[in-house]
């Protein structure tokens, strides 16, 4: 899918790349790992274009359509007066509109949320703007530079199963440890002395080398999953305690059996969105009250999680006490 002899990328004094050689097979899910500085979103955007080699060689099979999606959004998020609607548009111009919409349904976006400017989007916003661009391209390799940066835990968890159900070829910088121990299958490290192209998972290349340099995975995603998991609390002597505890278990289950119900329900209007033919044969009304019930549904599941937090960081002080 992609071969690169002998890269070399200066800036300045500065050696970021010198000498990376590689050749990626379709189907393989290669991870960039190194340190910040060190060159690995240069290699990405050298691979697509974007940046011209000092030298060296870059060279994509035949009939490959590489998708990007950079660290930096907004890059692509040009003109910044434009909404989000008519942007997606200009990507699929011989789409009809429900189309549009229904991919923009597919990242959250709905009712008036279309009609917001490019330039007042947040990180996380523009993230799943380019996402959903990428999923109307339909790429057969897919190159990201930090994908999860600004996206929140539901999303990260989201993009992961799409990104294990995606039959093409992925080429992807992350420092997130538990993304990229769901993903790769073969580990490129870049570091000051050169590179090390280890054909594995992550977690064969922690056993080879003996450290994932790796930043701290985020403490909300280690907490949400251990509670998915359904850890048990540990027992206290304290007899208040213990009943707190029950209590707050018992109310974290009913908060996390709301959430999942309304979470469902966001997805079956998701579905609904989805249809082309929809907004076609829909009565507008009827079109404004589904998006208002997913606004609100949306609206619920916020308040849900904070209270869910709330009592999942209670019971994990009870649990150190």
């Amino acid at each position: 899918m992609l071969k690169i002899e002998g890269l070399a990328k200066a800036y300045g004094d500065n050696q970021v790349l010198k000498d990376v050689s590689l050749t990626i097979h379709r189907g393989d899910r290669l991870a960039i790992l190194g340190p910040n500085g060190i060159g690995k979103s240069t290699l990405l955007k050298i691979a697509i274009g974007e940046v011209k080699a000092d030298s060296g060689s870059v060279e994509w099979g035949y009939e490959t359509h590489p998708g990007y999606f950079p660290q930096d959004q907004h890059e692509q998020l040009q003109p910044e007066r434009e909404t989000i609607e008519a942007w997606l548009w200009n990507v699929c111009p011989g789409e009809p509109i429900g189309f549009v919409r229904g991919n923009l349904a597919q990242v959250l976006f709905s009712g008036d949320e279309v009609e917001k400017r490019l330039g007042s989007l947040s990180g996380g916003e523009a993230a799943r703007l380019i996402f959903a661009k990428l999923a109307v391209l339909s790429p057969n390799v897919l190159v990201l530079d930090e994908p999860t940066n600004h996206l929140d835990l539901e999303a990260i968890e989201a993009l992961v199963e799409g990104l294990q159900a995606y039959e093409g070829t992925l080429i992807f910088v992350s420092h997130d440890r538990w993304f990229v121990g769901r993903l790769a299958d073969r580990i490129l490290e870049i570091t000051r002395d050169g590179f090390d192209d280890y054909p594995g998972t992550f977690a064969d290349y922690v056993a080879h080398c003996g450290d994932d340099h790796l930043d701290v995975e985020a403490v909300v995603l280690k907490a949400r999953r251990e509670k998915r998991r359904s850890k048990q609390a540990k027992r206290a002597g304290d007899g208040e305690q213990t009943k707190r505890r029950r209590a707050l278990t018992r109310e974290r289950d009913r908060l996390t059996e709301e959430i999942e119900k309304a979470e469902a329900r966001i997805h079956e209007i998701n579905e609904i969105f989805c249809d082309p033919a929809y907004f076609d044969r829909t009565p507008p009304k009827q079109v404004q009250r589904l998006e208002r019930e997913q606004k609100e549904v949306a609206r619920r599941v916020e308040e849900l999680m904070r209270e869910w937090e709330k009592a999942e960081e209670e019971l994990a002080v009870l649990a150190s006490a």
